[in-house]
């Protein structure tokens, strides 16, 4: 009988040992889904910040290419004769034969007195009259 009771006690171990391991091995599919929903969630956050920027750029891209066409526009335009003289009228370099060419010079301010710099260090400075 004795026997029997050790070998009884051998396979009791065995599966006790076979129930902890099959513990561990299910701890770690556990932990092995929880990390690859964790990175799964990263990876979807990384992909929306990504496609905001594209869109962004996308908007930028198409914001400069207007401009792009607004100075291809300006740059016909400036290279016509009549734009030259235009220009060149403003600035008073060009005039017709019998025009005269006449400058307005804009007002000369009088000078401004100037104030001495208050400074928080110097109580002399405080309550200047000037």
């Amino acid at each position: 009988m004795i026997t029997k009771v050790s070998g009884f006690r051998k396979k009791r171990q065995g599966f006790k040992t076979r129930k902890a391991l099959g513990w561990v091995l299910l701890a770690s599919v556990a932990i092995l889904g929880v990390v690859l929903i964790f990175y799964n969630v990263r990876i979807y956050q990384k992909r929306a910040e990504l496609q905001e920027r594209a869109s962004r750029l996308q908007d930028e891209i198409a914001e400069l290419n207007q401009k792009n066409r607004e100075l291809q526009r300006q740059l016909e335009i400036s290279v016509t004769p009549e734009y030259q003289e235009k220009i060149l009228r403003e600035q008073g370099l060009y005039q017709k034969p019998g025009e005269e060419v006449v400058t307005v010079l804009p007002l000369e301010q009088p000078e401004q007195k100037e104030q001495k710099e208050r400074v928080w260090w110097n109580p002399w400075t405080w309550f200047s009259r000037e």
